[in-house]
This record gives C-alpha cells, structure tokens and sequence, in this order.
C-alpha cells in the first residue's frame, strides 16, 4: 500500500502520469523482498547458492522448505473451509459465488496474503450475455493500491502493469491499467520509469462504484507468516546440509601409518595406495601401525541443536509441528488449545484484515446488483469463516443435551456452534415441528371430533 496526499489527483479524479510513475517506482522498491519471499516458498533458499573454492569438498546442499509447510498450514487452518454468508438475500450472492467457485479464489488469495503479507483482489464484469461480476486475483509483483494520508486511508486508486513479450519473449514495453472510481484508464509505454513514452489507450466506465481492486493484508505491518523465521530456516538447512558434508567426509578419511612405507618415490607409493585400496590388504613392518585419522562427530549435540532450531522456527512462526509427539497420544482437547492457542490468535487476525476485504466486496456487489434491480443489502450480509480443525460434534451435542433445563435453548446452539443463526435456526425448527403435527394428524385420518352430551 502506497500513501500519496490527495491533491495530487486531477480535478475529474484522474491520475497525472508523473504520479503514476512515481507510485510505479515506490512498488518496484518492494519487489526484491517479494521475490525472495517467493524463492523461499517455491524452495529457492539460500542454501543452494553456497559455493567453496575448492570443488573437491563435499558440497551437499538441503532444503527442508519450513516456508511451503508453514503457509499450507495457515491457508488450510484459515481458508479450508468455505467462507459462510447469512442473512437477508445471501442466497442470492451464495449462488452467484457457487457459480465463480468463489471458496478456490479466496484459497488462492489466501496463498499471496500468507507468502507476501498482502494480496490483490479484482472485481469486474464478464462478458457472459448477461455479465455478472466476477473475481480475480492479481500478481502483488505488478500490483498496488495508493491510499490518500488521511485516517481513515481512503483508496485512491490502483494500478497493475504487464510487460509485452513477442514471439521471443523479448520485452516490447509495458500496458499500464489504473483502476480510479468511476472509470479505467488504460497505458502503454515503453519505459515505466519515464513519463514522456506513457501513451493513453482507453478509459472505460466503472459501475462498481469503487476503485475494483481490494488489498487483503496478512497483518498491521503487512508480513508473511515465514517472513520471520528466514534466518532460522537459513540456519536449519545450513545444519543439515553440513551433516551430509561430514559424513562424506568421513568416508574420505586419511590413512595413516607408522614405522612403516608404502615406498622410496611418488610411482612407487601410488602404485602401493592403489593394490591396498584394490586387494584390501596393508603388510607393515615389525612395530608398524596403521590407522584412519577421522574428524569425530557427536552427533548428540548436532540433533538438539537441530532440535533447537526446528522448535524456533514453529515457536516464533506460530504453527506447530502437527507431527511432534505433543499432538499424539492422549492429550485433552483443553491441553490441544492451549498448543494451539499461538496459531488461533494468528488466524483471528488474518480472519479480521480479510473480512475487511470481503465487506468491499460485496458494497461493490451492492452496486452492481442495484443497476441489475436484484434486492441485496451488504450490510444485511453476515460474514462466518470457520477453521479447518478435528472438531468433536459428538462431545458438543452431548453437552447440549445434558445442559437442558439449566441454560437457554439459543446458548445452547451457539455453544454448539458459534456460526449457527440462533432466529433462523428457530424457524427451521418451528417449521419442521408444524409439519410433524400435520403428517401426525394425516395419519389419524380427516375426523371431526364433537363433544357427545
């Protein structure tokens, strides 16, 4: 997110081209962090570009990518699970977003939001025979949002550029499209850092009335969830990476001998290295002693500082190792929370920046759905994101159950299950019991009961 004063823009809410390319060049500052974050989580860690001058040491290089098993983690925990909407006319949206597979686009936002603390979401009209708004999600390496400096941060508008490739993927110079509210106005350049070669293509109405791209932030600071914790996977492969190198060098011990010769000259001692190493026999002189000199590893103290490490990189990443002996055997579900209780808080704050996100959304639904005459409020909308945890329904009913008579019929549901609409639950209910009543009378016939006297 790039912060820019207000009276910068044009009159018509326009954006002047040197401020575009000035916003342009602030994005591109960010880019090497995002690009190296991208490295880490595809498993381009820095390991693999360690060197030594000499080509003959061991040169094993490991990664155990702790950055792709950290954001599965979190996405799954917090996107695993479809997004719910209740309330007024959420059937409508529900079907629209069933239609555009909404649950796989907010699984892939989450994916950028999680590796680069931040992530793009456009909105627009298809070109179906009668368009309905769709969702996109934009590269955060060619993407960004300029908010004006006031509190609140209003956005002012977005930009996304693409670079155009001919048949051999050289680079023929750039399409710049700038969301503003209320229009789209299309770029080409040949350089994006010089205002003079910007060209414009086109402009074209907007009905969202909002700019149609969404930052979804990770956090207040805007880092990804491994973000933190590089120095410390740099660490761990570098450990194991170097255990490999031992061990090799192991078995490329120096053999030494005492009171004893292999020969009078270099042919000859080459020659006797080579029968030893062939026939697997060493004939020594009368008080001779041959031995290997080898570099003692203690590999009890390498596995707890390679314990130490991995225990840090959960720790002050928040997501625990699912496969550690504390998430076997008989632990209780209350002692499970309490491990989890890191990864908890994180998500809650992933789940608060993201239904920020949502809530823009579905305005510009709004928007859309007015000019379409369908009847939806987003403010009637409420948003529900569960987590992808074993849950014990089992347990949760029972105690429903048993709590009969002593707490209300709603607390009782919510405790069940916190997403659950208490009044729509009830008429459900209502309405299932009323036709119990009837299919009960049915049964017994159509009779007309008198009172005999």
């Amino acid at each position: 997110m790039i912060f820019k004063n207000r009276s910068l823009m044009n009159q018509d809410g326009s954006v002047p081209v040197p401020l575009l390319v000035k916003c342009i060049e602030q994005h591109m500052k960010d880019i090497p962090r995002l690009r190296k974050l991208d490295d880490y989580v595809e498993g381009r860690h820095e390991i693999l570009r360690r060197c030594f001058e000499d080509e003959s040491i061991p040169n094993n290089r490991l990664v155990a990518n702790h950055a792709e098993y950290i954001t599965s983690i979190m996405v799954g925990y917090v996107h695993g699970t479809p997004v719910i909407y209740s309330g007024e006319n959420a059937q409508t949206l529900q079907e629209l977003f069933d239609e555009i597979e909404e649950d796989s686009h907010n699984a892939e936002l989450g994916t950028d939001i999680s590796v680069f603390g931040r992530g793009y979401e456009l909105v627009f009209m298809n070109n179906d025979q009668i368009p309905v708004p769709e969702l996109a999600v934009l590269s955060p390496f060619t993407t960004d949002v300029v908010c004006d400096t006031t509190v609140k941060h209003k956005c002012m508008f977005a930009f996304t550029y693409t670079a155009n490739l001919d048949l051999n993927d050289r680079c023929t110079g750039y399409t710049v499209t700038v969301y503003c509210k209320g229009f789209v106005d299309s770029y080409q350049c040949s350089n994006l850092r010089n205002p003079a070669t910007y060209q414009q293509l086109s402009r074209e109405i907007s009905y969202f009335g909002k700019v149609q791209v969404t930052e979804y932030r990770n956090n207040k600071k805007g880092r990804g969830d491994f973000e933190g914790v590089i120095t410390l996977i740099d660490a761990y492969n570098l450990l194991q990476s170097d255990r490999i190198n031992d061990k090799e060098q192991l078995a490329d011990a120096l053999l030494a001998i005492e009171n004893g010769s292999l020969g009078d000259d270099v042919a000859e001692r080459s020659e006797t290295a080579n029968f030893i190493r062939k026939e697997k026999i060493l004939e020594l002189d009368q008080g001779g002693k041959a031995y290997w000199v080898v570099k003692n590893l203690n590999e009890d103290q390498v596995e707890v500082l390679k314990r130490s490490i991995k225990n840090d990189i959960h720790e002050f990443s928040f997501v625990p190792c699912l496969t550690d002996e504390n998430f076997v055997g008989n632990s209780s579900g209350v002692a499970l929370k309490y491990k989890l209780l890191g990864l908890e808080d994180k998500g809650k704050t992933k789940e608060r920046y993201f239904k920020r996100g949502l809530k823009r959304r579905l305005r510009m639904y709004e928007n859309i759905f007015y000019l379409q005459a369908i009847p939806f409020k987003a403010a009637n909308i409420r948003i529900a994101m569960k987590r992808t945890l074993p849950v014990d329904d089992e347990t949760q009913a029972k105690i429903a159950q048993e709590t009969e008579g002593l707490i209300s019929w709603a607390t009782r549901v919510t405790r069940f299950d916190p997403d659950i609409n208490v009044e729509d639950e009830r008429a459900k209910l209502l309405a299932e019991q009323q036709a119990s009543v009837q299919q009960k009378q049915q049964a017994f016939g159509s009779y007309d009961f008198k009172r005999l006297g």
